[in-house]
């Protein structure tokens, strides 16, 4: 499996705060009469993360170390979910690729409805056997993620959170909420299905759909075409420095970069 960017502090792979900086691709340009131009390229932009760690123990402080050792500093690429993005693309519309759909779902999007300024999406099933709606991302099937979702049911009906092989089932209300879910999906494939199924003869409202890595973050992260995943991510520098106080507390501070798109 490509390796990726472990849990470092108790279920969480990064402390806030994070600094993430956006950069485009440039290029210094001279034209012929010896005028410099500074372009901004369409492709080739990155993202560049500031993680900093405090009251690390040493164990989590080791983890973060054998982790920079084992890619060689800035040398090797690495996964890296992005922990201010949502890992699921298209969060409030299950109808874009890559959300897939099995069996005979209806799905009727209604921009503002009953969540806030959430983007609703109304979900039957008439079929006879349960249906779902699923997305797939390339990340680490061995270590713990979350995924939550705004959902509602005048028929009360239940609905079934997926993360890989684990599953749990809620029934929802007529009102509005939020149901969280956190599991180490396991299995031998490299990658993580994230799922919502509907029972037959279903009928649920969902918005706000999230999924991300280590524990459930408070804060809903609406997306759109792009997953919150990066699959060639590296360490920016070769050095990391970790320092320890007496009692074994650590602190650590390091920098990730990626390209946008890989």
């Amino acid at each position: 499996m490509t390796p990726s960017f472990p849990l470092v502090a108790a279920a969480a792979g990064v402390q806030l705060p994070v600094q993430r900086t956006w950069k485009p691709a440039q290029a210094l340009l001279m034209t012929p009469g010896g005028d410099w131009h500074l372009r901004t390229l369409p492709t080739g932009e990155h993202v560049e993360w500031q993680l900093k760690f405090t009251g690390l123990t040493s164990a989590e402080a080791l983890t973060l170390k054998q982790f920079h050792q084992e890619m060689l500093g800035a040398y090797h690429c690495f996964r890296f979910c992005d922990p201010l993005r949502n890992l699921l693309a298209w969060s409030e519309d299950p109808t874009q690729a890559p959300w897939t759909t099995s069996g005979a779902l209806s799905i009727t999007l209604l921009p503002g409805a009953g969540a806030g300024a959430f983007q609703t999406a109304q979900i039957l099933n008439p079929s006879g056997a349960e249906a779902s709606i699923s997305q797939a991302v390339g990340c680490s099937p061995n270590f713990a993620y979350s995924m939550s979702v705004r959902a509602q049911s005048n028929s009360q009906s239940t609905i079934g959170l997926s993360i890989g092989g684990q599953r749990t089932n809620v029934t929802l209300s007529e009102q509005w909420q939020t149901y969280q879910f956190t599991a180490v999906p396991g299995g031998s494939t490299d990658q993580v299905l994230f799922a919502i199924a509907i029972p037959m003869g279903g009928a649920v409202g969902l918005g706000g759909v999230q999924a991300e890595f280590g524990a459930c973050s408070p804060e809903y992260r609406k997306s759109e075409g792009m997953q919150g995943l990066f699959t060639k991510a590296r360490f920016k520098d070769d050095l990391l420095v970790v320092s320890c106080e007496e009692g074994g507390i650590c602190s650590a501070e390091t920098a990730i970069v990626a390209m946008v798109g890989e």
